[in-house]
């Protein structure tokens, strides 16, 4: 298992589009993927999950991936979240 934490920089936090680019990205992994927000946790595979983390601008969310292809996994959604501009 690997995970990281990240801060979300996006203005507009992860609202439906920038949730849906995660799910579709973690779908591609066979990785499980869990998105945590405090005491909250949800799979990255299913986007009204990502979407009750309620994840907005400013907030730390830890990506915690495991499996066969966990540190891609890892890297891909990092990289998605850092480089979410909108």
């Amino acid at each position: 298992m690997v995970e990281r934490e990240l801060l979300v920089t996006n203005p507009s936090g992860l609202h439906t589009r920038p949730a849906k680019k995660i799910v579709d990205l973690a779908k591609t992994f066979a990785s499980e993927i869990t998105l945590e927000k405090g005491d909250k946790s949800g799979s990255a595979k299913t986007l009204i999950k990502v979407m009750k983390l309620g994840i907005t601008m400013g907030t730390s969310v830890t990506v915690r991936c495991e499996g066969e292809d966990e540190e891609a996994a890892l890297e891909g959604i990092a990289a998605l979240i850092a480089g979410m501009t909108e």
